[in-house]
C-alpha cells in the first residue's frame, strides 16, 4: 500500500480551507454577523467545554470499538498504536470527498505494523459493519418516531433524506452479502468482467477480478471469527451505540449554551435530527459533505428553535467547528505520532 503523499495532503487541506471560507462567506453573507458574534460571546462557555468534552467521549470510544474488532479477529497491536490509527481516520476523512480517505490510510498503517493486507480489509470492513448497522438501525428507529416532524420541517426537501437513508441501507445490504453468500465472489466477477468489455474500463476491471475472490475469501474468514467471538461483537456495538449517541448529543448542550429553552425529552429528538444531518447527507461529494450537512442542519433544526435563526446559525457553526475541525485536529495530531513512532 502507498505511503501517504504529503502533496496531496496539502491540496486536499487547501480544498478544504477553501470550503470552509465558501461556506463562511455564505452564511456572512445571508445573515448580521454582529449578532452571530454576539450570539457567540453570550454563549455559556462551560456548556461549549462540555460539548467539546462529549465529542471527545465520542472519539475515545469509537476508536475502543475499532480496538475490539483489532482484537477480536486476533490481532494484537500496541494500545497507542490501535488509538492512534483508530484517530487518524477523522483527518482523512475529513480532507477526502464522500469521507473516503479514512480507511486506506489506515490500512496502510495497519499494514506498516506488520498487519497482513487481507487481516487490515477485514478489521477495517468488519468494523465498518458494525458502524453501518448500528447507524442504520438508529437512524431508523429516529425516522420511525419522528418521521412527521422530519416530513413537516422538510416539506420538498424530504426526497433527500430518503436518498441518503436507501444509500446507506445499500451500503449495508452489500456489505451483508459479502460477509455472509458463499459465491457472492462470483457475482463481482461475472460484473467486473461485464464492464470489463468497455475497453478503457478493461484494465481496471481485470485488476478488481484478480483481487475480488481472495478478498472476499479472507473478509469473511475475518467476519467468521468476529461473529464467533459474540462478546467482542457486543461489546464493540454497544460503544457503537455509545459513540453516536455522544455525537449527537453535541448540538443539544450547544443549544443549551446559546440559551435555547430545552429538557431531557427533548435529547432523543436532537439526537435523531443530527444523525440525520450527517449521515444522511454524506453523498454530497464534497469533504466532510460541507455544504450539504449545514444546510441539512439549520433546515432540520428550524422547528426546535423557531423564529431565532441567529441563534440557529450560530449553533450550526458551533457545532460544525467541535464535530468536525475539532475531529480533523485530533487526526491530524493522531497522524503525526504515528509517523513520530515509525509507522
Amino acid at each position: 500500500m502507498e505511503q501517504p503523499k504529503k502533496t496531496n495532503i496539502a491540496k486536499n487541506l487547501l480544498f478544504v480551507v477553501i470550503m470552509l471560507a465558501v461556506v463562511l462567506i455564505v452564511v456572512f453573507s445571508l445573515n448580521d454577523i454582529s449578532l452571530i458574534l454576539e450570539a457567540v460571546k453570550t454563549a455559556n462557555g462551560r456548556l461549549i467545554l462540555l460539548a467539546v468534552v462529549v465529542y471527545l467521549g465520542y472519539v475515545i470510544t469509537t476508536n475502543l470499538a475499532l480496538h475490539f474488532v483489532t482484537t477480536g479477529l486476533g490481532i494484537k497491536l500496541p494500545f497507542l498504536d490501535s488509538m492512534a490509527i483508530g484517530s487518524a481516520e477523522y483527518f482523512f476523512n475529513g480532507i477526502t470527498p464522500f469521507s473516503s480517505g479514512g480507511q486506506p490510510f489506515q490500512a496502510y498503517f495497519y499494514v506498516k505494523k506488520g498487519v497482513s493486507g487481507d487481516n487490515a480489509m477485514s478489521i477495517l470492513m468488519s468494523n465498518f459493519i458494525v458502524y453501518q448497522v448500528i447507524m442504520t438501525v438508529m437512524s431508523t428507529l429516529g425516522l420511525i418516531l419522528f418521521y412527521r416532524d422530519i416530513k413537516d420541517v422538510l416539506n420538498q426537501y424530504m426526497f433527500l433524506i430518503l436518498i441518503g437513508y436507501v444509500a446507506n441501507m445499500s451500503v449495508l445490504a452489500i456489505l451483508i452479502s459479502i460477509s455472509t453468500i458463499p459465491g457472492i465472489s462470483r457475482i463481482f466477477e461475472w460484473l467486473f468482467r461485464t464492464v470489463g468489455k468497455i475497453k478503457f474500463l478493461t484494465k481496471s476491471m481485470q485488476k478488481l477480478e484478480n483481487r475480488t475472490f481472495d478478498f472476499v475469501k479472507e473478509f469473511q474468514i475475518g467476519m467468521g471469527l468476529l461473529f464467533k467471538r459474540k462478546r467482542v461483537l457486543i461489546g464493540a456495538s454497544l460503544l457503537r451505540v455509545l459513540g453516536l449517541s455522544l455525537l449527537h448529543s453535541v448540538p443539544y448542550v450547544i443549544f443549551l449554551a446559546l440559551g435555547v429553552s430545552l429538557d431531557m425529552s427533548d435529547l432523543i429528538f436532537v439526537i435523531s435530527m443530527s444523525l440525520f444531518s450527517t449521515t444522511f447527507m454524506m453523498w454530497v461529494p464534497t469533504p466532510g459533505a460541507s455544504g450539504g450537512t449545514e444546510w441539512a442542519f439549520t433546515v432540520i433544526f428550524t422547528s426546535l428553535v423557531s423564529g431565532a435563526t441567529t441563534i440557529l446559525v450560530t449553533s450550526m457553526l458551533i457545532w460544525r467547528f467541535v464535530t468536525y475541525y475539532l475531529g480533523m485536529l485530533i487526526g491530524f495530531i493522531a497522524y503525526i505520532v504515528l509517523r513520530k513512532r515509525g509507522i
